[in-house]
C-alpha cells in the first residue's frame, strides 16, 4: 500500500512538473475556451492524468450552479468525469482501472462535483468571471508493458473542446502533442 502511495506521489509530482519542464509560457498560457490541458505521466503500472479546463468546454458555463439546471447539468459532467474508462480509453490488453478520480473547481459546490459531504466540502465555491476544472485520475494497469495508447474521449463527451495541448512523461521519453476531435489517440511508441 505504501510503495503504491508513494508511486501515485512521484507521478503526480512528474505531471505537476510537466508545466514547467516543457515551457514557462505553456505553464502559464491564459485560460482559453475550447482549449484543455493534459499531463499524462506513466510510472510503473501507474499511469497519473491531469486535467485543466475551461468549464465553458464541459458545461457552457463557468458561474457558480445555483439553479436546478446549472446544478443538474454540473452533476451529469461529474459523472460523466468520474467514468474514467469511458473518457481515458486505455489499451484493452494493458488492463488499467482507474484507482483515484478527483474533480475540483473553485466555481463549483464540491457536493455537485461527487465529493461526499464533509465539513472540507462545505465550501463555498467563490465567484470568478474565467472558471476552470482540474481533474485528477489514477488508473492502475495490470499489464503496463502492453499500454500503447489512450483514446481520449473528451471531444465526444463535451462538445465545448476544440483541442487539448497534453504533456507526457513515459518511462522512455517526454512528448508533448495536441489533440483535436479529428485525432483523439495518445501514443507513445
Amino acid at each position: 500500500m505504501k510503495d503504491n502511495m508513494k508511486r501515485a506521489l512521484s507521478s503526480m509530482a512528474i505531471c505537476a512538473l510537466l508545466c514547467t519542464a516543457f515551457s514557462p509560457a505553456i505553464a502559464h498560457e491564459a485560460h482559453v475556451h475550447g482549449v484543455g490541458k493534459l499531463d499524462m505521466a506513466i510510472d510503473g503500472d501507474q499511469v497519473t492524468l491531469h486535467l485543466d479546463t475551461p468549464l465553458m468546454n464541459l458545461l457552457g458555463f463557468e458561474h457558480a450552479a445555483k439553479s436546478p439546471k446549472d446544478r443538474s447539468a454540473v452533476q451529469k459532467m461529474a459523472l460523466k468525469l468520474r467514468d474514467a474508462g469511458r473518457i481515458f480509453v486505455t489499451t484493452p490488453a494493458a488492463e488499467c482501472r482507474p484507482t483515484s478520480i478527483k474533480l475540483a473547481s473553485k466555481a463549483l459546490h464540491p457536493i455537485l462535483l461527487g465529493k461526499p459531504s464533509t465539513p472540507a466540502a462545505r465550501t463555498k465555491p467563490t465567484r470568478s468571471e474565467h472558471a476552470d476544472l482540474n481533474a485528477d485520475y489514477v488508473l492502475q494497469c495490470a499489464h503496463p508493458d502492453l499500454l500503447k495508447t489512450i483514446d481520449v474521449a473528451l471531444f465526444t463527451q463535451f462538445k465545448g473542446f476544440q483541442k487539448i495541448d497534453v504533456q507526457m512523461v513515459t518511462p522512455k521519453k517526454q512528448l508533448a502533442a495536441m489533440l483535436r476531435p479529428s485525432n483523439s489517440r495518445l501514443s507513445w511508441e
